[in-house]
């Protein structure tokens, strides 16, 4: 049987473009309520593809720049952009100097529209360090998978943001100091002293550690870029500490509160994965995937088959 230190490997691996996730989720959504907000119709398919990269791979800054603005013009993430033009005239020059870097494979043609996409969000990791993460569980390394998982996740996500700019991370029980807008080489410095341990509040902590600072606290002017929360965790809320239902209502409240701020409810999006093979994270997971009151705004990523 394949070791699972194997399997992690390969889903690792699977996961570096990061950014394959968020247009599987786009094209899903475009056929619910993303297709119904006027201009907000993903740009990954190959046609599309061909349209933008009509003059072969962008060489300059100024193709660069050209290139993402065609990936967000008249989309719900423009709107983000118009008071602080120079955002994107960064990403832009971050992403030229790269053309001769060992990291220039994600400005490849498409690749680069992909990740200028996923970039322009605000990147925020929410990740599971309850006991059961532990690596001797059930012979999974589920905690150094996930740590993996973070530092590719992060590497895919920041190598093209402008200075000033990273990776918020969270945990659900634990909270670390300084981990606002980790650049990608400060996270492995921001995780190695913790241990797993505790219980699975993920729903009650997705609100007072990441929607009330970082969302609701800045509306209804303060949001500057989207988000995209990215959830790693291995098993279903700890029913001592919360109800099953609290994540969900958390996703629910967060879209009715941009949306009586003048926001679409995708300005805050959800990206849900299992590491190891409990079933609670299984049913969890699947449940969340069938929630129709929140397709919209969540994507639940098959990790389960690769971790």
């Amino acid at each position: 049987m394949e070791s699972f230190k194997a399997r992690v490997k390969q889903g690792v691996d699977f996961v570096l473009d990061f950014t394959e996730f968020i247009i599987s989720w786009m094209n899903k959504t475009t056929r619910g309520a993303l297709k119904r907000l006027a201009g907000f119709n993903p740009l990954w398919n190959q046609n599309v593809d061909m349209v933008v990269n009509k003059d072969g791979q962008p060489r300059t800054k100024e193709e660069f720049l050209a290139n993402i603005k065609k990936t967000v013009e008249g989309t719900a993430i423009e709107k983000f952009f118009k008071d602080d033009p120079k955002f994107i005239e960064k990403l832009a020059e971050k992403a030229a100097a790269l053309g001769e870097s060992e990291d220039s494979a994600i400005c490849k043609e498409d690749i680069f529209a992909k990740t200028a996409q996923v970039t322009l969000h605000q990147q925020v990791l929410y990740c599971d360090d309850s006991s059961s993460m532990k690596d001797s569980n059930k012979c999974e390394h589920r905690w150094t998978a996930q740590n993996e998982l973070i530092n590719r996740i992060a590497r895919v996500t920041t190598r093209i943001l402008p200075e000033g700019e990273g990776v918020y991370l969270r945990y659900i029980s634990q909270t670390i100091e300084h981990s606002d807008s980790l650049k990608f080489e400060e996270i492995p410095r921001a995780i190695q002293t913790l241990k797993p341990s505790g219980n699975t509040p993920i729903g009650t902590n997705l609100k007072t550690k990441i929607l009330e600072p970082l969302v609701y606290s800045k509306l209804p002017y303060g949001l500057k870029r989207p988000i995209l929360i990215s959830v790693i965790t291995d098993g279903a809320p700890t029913k001592s500490v919360e109800k099953e239902s609290t994540f969900v209502e958390a996703i629910e409240e967060c879209g009715d509160r941009l949306e009586k701020n003048g926001l679409p409810r995708q300005s805050v999006k959800f990206l849900i994965g299992q590491v190891g093979t409990a079933e609670d994270a299984k049913n969890f997971l699947s449940q969340l995937r069938n929630n129709t009151k929140i397709e919209d705004v969540v994507f639940v990523a098959t990790l389960g088959e690769q971790f």
